[in-house]
């Protein structure tokens, strides 16, 4: 039983998690709130391309009480101390977020490239889109490590004439934005379910490369998950594209956070539900699921909180 006044604190990022944090800072707190009186819940504004790595060091040291990641596996990786995380941490989570998403590599037809090792072994000097460079972005982290397994790095396109381009809209699903820079080769980019994805393929005839089985066992084992790029999903898909799976957004905890904050932040969720799915209209919605409990409650890459999973339980999600 909570007794004492609480500082709650959510890390959200960006226009997505933002709005998730929020409606849980407000379902926590408000009037009728089950906190101890006094108490005060923060959903915490940052930079989304930091906050996936970022976040889970900062909730596993205790200076927030939780946060999102995605992919979802990610946490995984965390959970067990597998790199980049030097050690175990513990985690545990809450709720799982639709975000059906891949890691995408894109080139231009007309360049005739059919596979990553070609780039890597004719030094093709390519002006690549991609997330903000220098990064943990996940697209930015997660691209770097499968050219890493293909022998190459982003700093050697650029050594080879190639460049990185800032040019990610800050806003991706805005369909006033400019989506690409006017002389790129390439995308190698994640947040396939975006408007951004639709417009690229409609304006631009892209190939998109495959993850060569071989490549995907060896990140496998590093923890990551496989999938694919279904045929037809986009203009120029002819044929399912094997890649890596970046899908799905984790709301997470340290172990030891309060079974009972735990289980009154599943309560706000329930509460805010159809809030949190209004954030996402269709079509090109970045949550890709309703935000049921079922839904939520499914699929987890790590094990439930027990505060949380005793909520569940109780309205019969699990």
């Amino acid at each position: 039983m909570l007794t004492k006044p609480l500082e709650v604190r959510i890390i959200g990022a960006g226009g997505n998690w933002t709005g998730i944090s929020s409606r849980i800072s407000l379902g926590l707190s408000g009037y009728y709130s089950r906190l101890p009186k006094g108490s005060t819940v923060a959903a915490i504004g940052a930079d989304p391309a930091e906050v996936c790595y970022e976040g889970i060091i900062r909730v596993a040291n205790g200076t927030e009480h939780m946060s999102i990641t995605t992919p979802a596996w990610f946490a995984r990786l965390a959970l067990k101390g597998m790199y980049p995380f030097e050690k175990p941490l513990p985690l545990r989570a809450l709720a799982g977020f639709r975000h059906d998403d891949r890691m995408a590599f894109a080139v231009k037809r007309s360049l005739g490239i059919k596979s990553l090792k070609e780039i890597r072994d004719n030094k093709i000097p390519l002006k690549v889109s991609t997330a903000p460079p220098g990064s943990w972005h996940p697209a930015y982290w997660g691209a770097s490590q499968i050219l890493k397994e293909y022998g190459f790095s982003f700093e050697d396109i650029v050594s080879w004439g190639g460049k990185l381009l800032a040019d990610r809209p800050r806003f991706i699903n805005d369909p006033n934005a400019k989506m690409i820079s006017d002389d790129f080769d390439a995308v190698f980019d994640e947040a396939l379910m975006t408007r951004r994805w639709k417009k690229l393929t409609d304006e631009h005839d892209l190939v998109f490369l495959p993850i060569e089985d071989d490549v995907m066992q060896r990140l496998e084992a590093k923890g990551w998950e496989r999938s694919t790029i279904a045929k037809g999903r986009f203009r120029g898909v002819d044929e399912d594209v094997p890649a890596a799976d970046y899908s799905g957004w984790l709301l997470f905890c340290r172990e030891d956070m309060d079974d009972e904050l735990a289980y009154l932040t599943i309560a706000a969720l329930e509460e805010q539900q159809k809030d949190i799915q209004n954030l996402f209209p269709q079509p090109f919605a970045a949550m890709t699921g309703p935000a049921d409990l079922k839904t939520i409650s499914s699929n987890l890459p790590i094990p439930l909180h027990p505060g949380a999973e005793r909520y569940y339980r109780e309205k019969g999600a699990l």
